[in-house]
């Protein structure tokens, strides 16, 4: 019987024990009550929230462990009693973060400027082979214009474009090494991406930094046991939008009306060619990296492995890219000494096609085969008795080009090794005394060829015609090589003194930089009739040994390296983590101008306020952190070409002089040179407000800055008497003034559930203000290559405006009409760019999605515009052109002669983008020695909502996003792709 009333006892204190109720209130180190707190007990899946009072109510054991969570603040662990009172410490992470500035690194709540930063993880969602295509949309005021093609730059625009003939790319860091592109670096290898955008945080770079500077910290090794991670993907490609063209039929229907024929061409053709489908295919694109990482107390590593592979939609388009990185970190004497080192190999091979073969499967006829039926390509050609397309044709009827064929004829190939890296030591002289030293270095061999098979390209024009036909004096073939070397390197010395005394914080940066850049040497090769094989990366198989002028057959270049010195120092100042100052100073020669216009200052400084830190808004119960900062800074652009400001001579100039009239050989000096040339300056003054809200949930920052880019180089027309040619002046000023604002909300529901969403907007206004030279006019560009051009640099106008004629109507013939001037017809650079992303975690379920969109920029349809005659048209074009009984069409009658540049093609380029949609899962945990393993689905740009009717609306152009070049001129460009891809991350 005792036996059974113990153990009813047992079971009843046993039952209320797990029944008990603990109680309790939760507030922050004011002793204000915090509400929607997360409370779970450790060890069993029992949760609870406090109430708007911070009151809570959980069903716990006395004695089991209950955590504390909210977002921006620290987690607590206290055991459940009875009447518990909780304080939870406002979280300084994110005011702690470490943010790379120039030659330093601050505390995110110690910025003064404006510095956005891009972590790994949002990095790597959008899986590229350049970290800079995968950030688009992640920072406010950073415009970046994405290229699909297999290997290609994408396109980046800092608070607009200040320069048209000076460098246009921001300067790059990777852990303190210089560089001009991340495209040698895989995307798996980045920790982080600060990108500094306003003139306070760059004048310490000078020259360097007048286009804004990417600061790349990369991975590395840390104390602690061997970590290894393994990531994967695989995906398929595709065009995201195509361009309807008229079949066979409606071909015939419009070019017969353009003609004022009715059987000019017959109606019932042989043939009926979708020639983008003849030319594309689906690309495929796949990813391996793998990296190990660990270290002891005095000895950290990082080695890390990528190979990134891509087969473009363009048939025969191919990229690899090998990555190999290592990073290593010792410490000496107690940690007084650290030295660190990086190396990076990328081994790239890239088959390139040309893009004009998607400009020639636009405006081809669809009338014409890829192949005629004796297997001689297709070309244009009609029979007149028929009216039909014929092998034997005599009537020519377009000059377009089988794109079909003309992919099959190119064979290119390139292959390109780069190795770059750093070494630096820390030595901690005093307590508050450091002194740094690195030096950095970037060689980068490259060598491809280009095989022409002559004789087959003149076959495949010529269908009628037979190898014994050919023209004995022409090459059969021509095979061309090249090879090419570059190196650069930057050495950076600098001491660190930092001191806290009280409620002061000091630190002060003095130092100097030394780097020279542009040492390149290129070599080029030509033989002829070279034995067809498949490998021609060998000179000496020629059978046309006949000696040429040694122009004809080598060329060899070599750039004049580019040397740059500089001094530079900074001070920091914070009292009571309420007031900042900052002020930096950079004095720096550059080899670019003459001796006595090399040298220039470039001041700035910046301050803030930490006025959530005050006692008078210490009693606003919904502000967490309130900064407000404002700065001021000078930078130049040195960037511009040797050639603008050293006297050249041009050959084959000749004179008679005498009574003879003896000819003789002379040289001209084509244009004369300004001794003063010298800098751009880009001036800038920026305010900025940073802030945390309703319990560090939202936050987000305010940017206004105004900048100025002064002494901008162009180009002047002088009277030819004084100089045939243009001459370049500083005689331009362009202005960028804009607003950015980001906002990030962040939520944790409970234990399953937490999301986040974060956007950010940028306006940006760029306006050439001033030309203070007469002499100042045609600076034209935009060419379509059909004599036609389309740009104009003008003042009061943003650069890159297109300046074309406008169409005021159609005529009673069917035909348009003209203002008696061009006009401005807008610019292809926005003036609005957007982010949003959006991230969902429910249990072992993720989900993201992210978009970008650019607005008020206007795009020219050059593929469209670029028409001789008999060329293909648009299903749209032939559903509403002008006819007697349609005189209200949008389109004029059919037409067959080079068109007018005018408004006609002009179209609105904004776009709102799907960038990315990512669903993935982590399984738990089922083996110790595997720490995480996450299995994902990625759509990237699956959706795409624009008004313009071409293939993509992203369009960079050619020569870097010239914008006198192509820019915002679809012509010759390759189709945004989308894509659909299975990933896994793997940890141990």
């Amino acid at each position: 019987m005792k036996i059974v009333l113990t153990y009813l006892l047992l079971i009843i204190v046993g039952y209320n024990s797990f029944a008990q109720e603990i109680k309790g209130t939760v507030t922050d180190e004011n002793k204000l009550p915090l509400p929607e707190v997360n409370i779970t007990v450790k060890g069993k899946s029992i949760t609870s929230k406090t109430d708007f009072d911070g009151n809570f109510i959980i069903k716990a054991e006395s004695g089991d462990v209950l955590e504390f969570s909210m977002v921006g603040y620290d987690k607590v662990t206290q055991k459940a009693q009875p009447g518990m009172i909780v304080t939870l410490k406002e979280s300084n992470q994110l005011l702690k973060e470490i943010v790379v500035v120039g030659y330093g690194s601050k505390k995110a709540g110690s910025i003064t400027g404006s510095v956005a930063q891009i972590k790994a993880q949002d990095i790597i969602k959008t899986p590229a082979q350049s970290a800079i295509q995968a950030i688009q949309g992640r920072a406010a005021g950073v415009n970046i214009v994405t290229n699909d093609e297999p290997g290609a730059n994408p396109s980046i625009r800092i608070r607009g474009l200040g320069t048209v003939l000076g460098g246009r790319d921001p300067l790059y860091i990777i852990d303190g090494l210089e560089a001009s592109s991340l495209n040698g670096l895989s995307p798996n290898e980045i920790e982080t991406i600060d990108i500094l955008k306003d003139a306070s945080s760059l004048a310490i770079y000078g020259q360097k930094g007048s286009n804004g500077v990417v600061v790349v910290s990369t991975k590395k090794g840390k104390s602690n046991k061997l970590k290894i991670n393994y990531d994967a993907y695989f995906g398929v490609k595709m065009i995201q939008r195509e361009v309807e063209m008229s079949d066979a039929y409606r071909y015939v229907y419009y070019n017969n009306s353009a003609l004022g024929s009715t059987n000019y061409f017959n109606f019932d053709q042989p043939y009926n060619t979708n020639w983008l489908d003849e030319i594309t295919g689906t690309g495929e694109v796949q990813s391996n990296h793998i990296s190990m990482s660990g270290g002891s107390e005095n000895v950290s590593f990082y080695f890390g492995a990528t190979n990134f592979k891509e087969k473009g939609i363009l048939n025969g388009t191919e990229f690899e890219r090998t990555n190999l990185n290592s990073r290593n970190e010792y410490t000496f004497f107690d940690k007084k000494l650290k030295i660190n080192q990086s190396v990076n190999v990328s081994i790239v091979r890239n088959t390139p096609k040309p893009l004009s073969a998607f400009t020639n499967a636009y405006k081809q006829s669809p009338i014409v085969p890829v192949k005629f039926d004796n297997g001689r390509w297709g070309v244009p050609l009609r029979d007149p008795s028929t009216g039909q397309i014929a092998i034997n044709g005599s009537d020519r009827f377009n000059n377009v080009g089988n794109p079909a064929a003309q992919l099959y004829y190119t064979n290119e190939k390139n292959k390109n090794l780069v190795l770059f890296g750093n070494i630096g030591a820390e030595l901690q002289l005093l307590k508050e005394l450091k002194f740094n030293t690195n030096f950095g270095a970037t060689f980068d061999w490259s060598k491809g060829y280009t095989f022409t098979p002559s004789r087959e390209i003149w076959l495949s024009q010529n269908p009628t015609q037979e190898a014994e036909n050919y023209p004995l004096s022409e090459p059969v073939n021509i095979l061309q090589q090249r090879r090419g070397d570059s190196y650069r390197w930057n050495w950076d010395n600098y001491f660190t003194y930092a001191k806290v005394f009280g409620k002061h914080d000091v630190k002060a940066t003095l130092g100097m930089n030394r780097s020279t850049s542009n040492n390149t040497e290129n070599i080029s090769g030509t033989r002829w009739n070279v034995p067809e094989q498949s490998n021609y990366w060998s000179l000496d198989l020629s059978a046309y040994n006949t000696e040429v002028s040694p122009g004809s057959v080598v060329s060899n270049r070599r750039e004049t390296p580019l040397v740059s010195l500089a001094y530079f120092g900074r001070f920091d100042y914070e009292y009571d983590n309420k007031y900042l100052f900052s002020a930096s100073v950079r004095r720096e020669g550059i080899s670019t101008f003459q001796e006595s216009k090399r040298w220039a200052i470039f001041p700035a400084f910046s301050g803030g306020w930490v006025m959530s830190n005050e006692d008078f808004l210490k009693d606003v119960k919904f502000l967490n952190y309130l900064k407000v900062r404002g700065g001021y800074g000078e930078v130049g652009n040195g960037n511009s070409l040797y050639a603008l400001n050293i006297p050249v001579f041009a050959a084959d100039y000749n004179y008679t002089f005498g009574g003879s009239q003896t000819i003789y050989p002379g040289s001209n000096q084509p244009y004369q040179v300004d001794p003063n040339l010298t800098w751009e300056t880009m001036k800038e003054i920026d305010f900025g407000v940073d802030f945390r809200v309703l319990n560090n949930r939202l936050s987000g920052s305010i940017d206004v800055y105004d900048r100025k880019s002064e002494n901008v180089i162009l180009p002047v027309a002088l009277p030819s008497v004084l100089s045939p040619d243009l001459v370049t002046l500083n005689t331009g000023t362009v202005s960028n003034k804009g607003l950015e604002l980001s906002l990030n909300w962040k939520q944790e529901i409970n234990d399953n559930w937490k999301y986040s969403v974060s956007g950010n907007i940028s306006f940006n206004k760029n306006e050439l203000t001033n030309v203070n030279n007469a002499y100042f006019s045609n600076f034209i560009g935009g060419s379509i290559n059909n004599g036609q051009w389309t740009k104009q640099v003008l003042v009061g106008e943003a650069l890159g405006s297109f300046y074309v004629y406008d169409v005021t109507g159609i005529d009673g013939d069917g035909n348009f009409t003209y203002s008696d001037e061009r006009v401005v017809a807008g610019s292809y650079l926005p003036t609005y760019t957007y982010g949003l992303n959006f991230t969902l975690n429910y249990k072992k379920f993720d989900f993201s999605v992210d978009t970008y969109g650019v607005g008020g920029n206007k795009l020219y349809n050059g593929k469209k515009a670029q028409r001789f005659g008999g060329e293909n048209v648009e299903y749209d074009v032939l559903n509403n052109f002008w006819t007697p009984s349609n005189p209200n069409a949008a389109n004029p009658r059919p037409f067959s002669e080079v068109p007018r540049s005018s408004t006609y093609y002009i179209e609105d380029g904004s776009y709102l983008r799907i960038n990315n949609i990512t669903l993935g899962y982590t399984f738990p945990k089922f083996f110790d020695q595997i720490d995480k393993v996450r299995l994902y689905a990625t759509a990237i740009n699956p959706f795409i909502f624009t008004k313009f009717s071409g293939y993509s609306p992203e369009l960079s152009g050619n020569n870097n996003a010239d914008p006198l070049g192509s820019a915002g001129i679809e012509l010759d460009a390759y189709p945004t792709n989308k894509t659909f891809l299975l990933g896994l991350n793997v940890s141990f």
